[in-house]
C-alpha cells in the first residue's frame, strides 16, 4: 500500500495535473481557429517548407516529451507493484516503435527513414533500436529481442510469423502481450488499488476486443476461431465465454445485439465501427475522470491521468497533423468526432 504521506504528493500532483488538461471545450475552440493561427500556436509552420515534415514530429515529441515528465513526476515516490504497473503502461510507446519497426522491415524501408518515424524514448524504456535497426528482416529483428525484456513475446511473434507473414497479425501478438502484461501486473498489488485498476484495465481491454473483434470479423473477414485466437484476456464486461459467442455472429448487426446492455447503452446504435470505438473511447475517458477526482485508490487515479493525457495528445497532434495537410474544418471534426456524420 502507498504511504500516507505518499498518497498526499500524489493528489497534490494529480490536481495540479488535472487543471492542465485542455478539455473537449478547449480542443474545439482549437479546431475552430484559422489554419495559420493553429498553427503558428503550436510552432509549425503555415506555408509549405522543406522543414514543416520535421517541425510536425518535433511538435509530436514535444507532446510525448510532456506525458514522460508528467510520468516521472507521478513516478517518483512510488516502489514495487505500483510503480511497476504503471511503467507497463509507459511501455505503449516502446510497443508502437516495435510495430513501426517491423512494418519498416517487412516494406523495405531504409533505416534512416524507420528511424524518423520512431519516438526518442528516456533510457529507462527505450529498447537499443540501433541494433535493432541493423537487423536485415523481420525474422533477425526478432531474434535481436532475445536478450531483452521482450524475450517470451519474441518467441511467440517469431513463432506466428511463421505461419503467417501477415503484419496485422505480429500486431495484434504484440497487442496481446502487451495487454497480458499489464494484467499479470494486478495481481501483486494490494486493496482498494488491486480493485479499481482490475476494473479499469478491464474497460480498457473491453473497447480493444470490442473494436478489433468488430474489424478483424466483418472487415478482414476472419473465421470466428482466428478472431477469438487474437484476443485478449481479463475484459471487464466481455468474458472469454461470451466473446468466443460473439465472434461466431454471421454479421456485425447480430454481434452488436450479444452485447451486455451496458455496453449497448454506450454505443447508442451505432453500427459504424468508427463509430463504436469513437463511443467506448468517450465512456472510457469519462471513467478515468471520474477515477481521477473520486477513486480511493491513487494508483488508479495516476493511471487515469495518464490514459487522459496520454488521450489529449493523441487528438492534439491529430488536429496539428490534419492543419498541416490542408484539411478543412469539417472533415477534421468528422475525423475526431465520427458521430457528427452519424447524426447527419
Amino acid at each position: 500500500m502507498t504511504h500516507p504521506a505518499d498518497q498526499a504528493y500524489l493528489r497534490t500532483r494529480l490536481a495540479i495535473l488535472r487543471g492542465r488538461l485542455r478539455g473537449e471545450e478547449a480542443l474545439n475552440a482549437l479546431m475552430g481557429l484559422p489554419p495559420a493561427a493553429l498553427l503558428e500556436s503550436f510552432g509549425l509552420m503555415s506555408d509549405a517548407d522543406l522543414a514543416r515534415d520535421r517541425r510536425l514530429v518535433s511538435f509530436e515529441q514535444s507532446l510525448l516529451q510532456l506525458w514522460l515528465d508528467e510520468l516521472t513526476t507521478l513516478l517518483r515516490p512510488l516502489r514495487g507493484p505500483a510503480r511497476e504497473i504503471l511503467m507497463q503502461w509507459a511501455r505503449r510507446y516502446e510497443l508502437f516503435n516495435l510495430k513501426a519497426l517491423i512494418r519498416g522491415k517487412l516494406n523495405g524501408m531504409p533505416a534512416a527513414l524507420i528511424r524518423e518515424s520512431l519516438f526518442r524514448l528516456p533510457a529507462f524504456l527505450a529498447l537499443d533500436h540501433e541494433r535493432l535497426l541493423q537487423s536485415d528482416n523481420v525474422e533477425e529483428l526478432l531474434l535481436r529481442l532475445d536478450n531483452t525484456p521482450y524475450r517470451s513475446l519474441a518467441h511467440q511473434a517469431r513463432r506466428r510469423f511463421a505461419e503467417n507473414q501477415d503484419p496485422f497479425l505480429l500486431d495484434a501478438t504484440l497487442d496481446q502481450y502487451f495487454y497480458t502484461e499489464l494484467s499479470h501486473r494486478l495481481r501483486p498489488l494490494e486493496e482498494p488499488d488491486r480493485a479499481a485498476m482490475g476494473e479499469l484495465i478491464g474497460r480498457i481491454v473491453d473497447r480493444h476486443n470490442l473494436v478489433w473483434m468488430l474489424r478483424y470479423r466483418y472487415n478482414y473477414a476472419l473465421p470466428p476461431a482466428q478472431a477469438f485466437f487474437l484476443s485478449i484476456d481479463h475484459g471487464f464486461r466481455i468474458g472469454r465465454a461470451r466473446l468466443a459467442r460473439l465472434v461466431e455472429a454471421p454479421n456485425l448487426e447480430r454481434f452488436l445485439e450479444g452485447l451486455p446492455g451496458a455496453i449497448r447503452e454506450i454505443l447508442g446504435g451505432a453500427t459504424r465501427i468508427l463509430v463504436i470505438e469513437s463511443r467506448l473511447k468517450a465512456d472510457l475517458a469519462a471513467y478515468a475522470d471520474h477515477l481521477l477526482r473520486q477513486s480511493p485508490s491513487v494508483i488508479a487515479s495516476v493511471f487515469a491521468f495518464l490514459i487522459l493525457r496520454y488521450y489529449e495528445i493523441n487528438d492534439l497532434f491529430a488536429i496539428a497533423q490534419a492543419r498541416v495537410a490542408g484539411l478543412d474544418d469539417v472533415i477534421l471534426r468528422e475525423a475526431l468526432h465520427p458521430e457528427i456524420r452519424e447524426a447527419a
